[in-house]
């Protein structure tokens, strides 16, 4: 150390001491920071950055056309949280198949997500599965739009799914006739033997008409045999199934099948989700529905396209027979509502305001 004129060096140690206490208290700092970061933040960033992993359960391929849409689905809703939740699929019927039981296998929490078929419940579901004759008569492009605001009018409609948060209501298309001799009138069925629709069966008894419950996979190999006639059909299945190779002969009938509850989420999976992530799930309902919709629709406007270039024909009934045939079905559905009454559950009342929309009612 330099002494200046024989002093203590007084101000170099006082500014040597100075500066030892400053870089001391910046460690202080620095290290209470560190040890705050470090005993204090890693539980909140690792609680907002927790993954949920859902499992995702249907019967159909990733190629078919319901799963294309359940995966824009999936990956909409990984994006919307920031990929705080993810999705682990398995197709082909892994864990969740087409059967009666999907409904009761979702509740009871099988797979997290999953595509249920109300209509093939073996109990429940009774204004699901009467919904297809309380429908008779919509134009296709309206069926959404009134469901919705039935749906609004009728919580006994939600109600059904016990155990299940419904993500999609979503429609399965029209049902048309197609067969192997042109059906031109409602007469020219009679004495035929076609893959029916549960719930018309009775309509086509009174019609002459034998309706056989057919798997729709197994329609190929029975009409190429002479086994069926024909059978109520999508358009889709003229190009997926090759039934145009079969049949050439279509009548178009508009029987609508409505929408329901399509896609679902167990309440075990669905009450384990923070608020925030709900939000987004409910947020994105009526999209997953339009979506599914449209979907169906282009696939069924390929299969339509598809049976023209195949030469398959299509017909549509003079007014009166139409007329005479859906007035058969809605005997039915008013048949139906009464039995719905008796169980109480308000079915005239949904069947009523169906129709009131259908015609124009505001």
């Amino acid at each position: 150390m330099k002494n200046n004129g024989g002093g203590l060096p007084v101000t170099i140690i006082s500014y040597g001491g100075r500066e030892i206490m400053k870089r001391i208290s910046i460690f202080v700092c620095v290290l209470s920071a560190v040890l705050l970061t470090a005993f204090v933040m890693p539980p909140v960033v690792v609680a907002q950055q927790k993954v949920i992993e859902l499992t995702y359960g249907t019967p159909y391929g990733p190629d078919h056309t319901f799963s294309k849409t359940d995966i824009k689905w999936m990956a909409k809703i990984e994006k919307e949280t920031n990929g705080r939740v993810k999705f682990k699929p398995f197709w082909g019927g892994a864990i969740i198949g087409a059967r009666a039981e999907a409904m009761d296998e979702m509740a009871k929490d099988v797979a997290d997500v999953g595509f249920i078929s109300p209509g093939q419940a073996k109990t429940g579901y009774d204004i699901a599965k009467a919904m297809f004759l309380f429908f008779t008569g919509v134009n296709p492009a309206d069926e959404q739009r009134i469901f919705f605001e039935v749906l609004k009018k009728f919580p006994e409609i939600e109600a059904e799914y016990k155990g299940l948060k419904v993500m999609c209501w979503s429609s399965g298309t029209q049902y048309d006739l197609l067969t192997r001799k042109p059906v031109r009138k409602l007469a020219d069925m009679k004495g035929m033997r076609v893959k029916t629709l549960g719930e018309i069966t009775s309509v086509l008894k009174d019609l002459g008409v034998e309706g056989v419950n057919s798997p729709m996979t197994e329609v190929y190999v029975s009409m190429q045999k002479g086994i069926l006639d024909g059978g109520f059909v999508t358009y889709n299945t003229l190009e997926t199934l090759r039934l145009s190779e079969v049949a050439k002969y279509y009548t178009v009938l508009n029987l609508v099948r409505p929408s329901t509850g399509s896609r679902v989420m167990s309440l075990v999976a669905w009450n384990k989700l923070p608020p925030d992530i709900q939000k987004v799930f409910l947020n994105n309902i009526e999209w997953y529905s339009k979506e599914a919709d449209r979907d169906v629709i282009k696939d069924d406007n390929s299969g339509k396209e598809y049976g023209k270039k195949n030469g398959v024909e299509y017909i549509t009934l003079p007014k009166e027979e139409s007329t005479k045939f859906y007035g058969l079905i809605l005997d039915e559905a008013t048949k139906e509502g009464k039995n719905l009454d008796a169980k109480n559950i308000p079915g005239s009342k949904i069947f009523a305001e169906i129709q009131r929309l259908i015609k124009g009612g505001k």
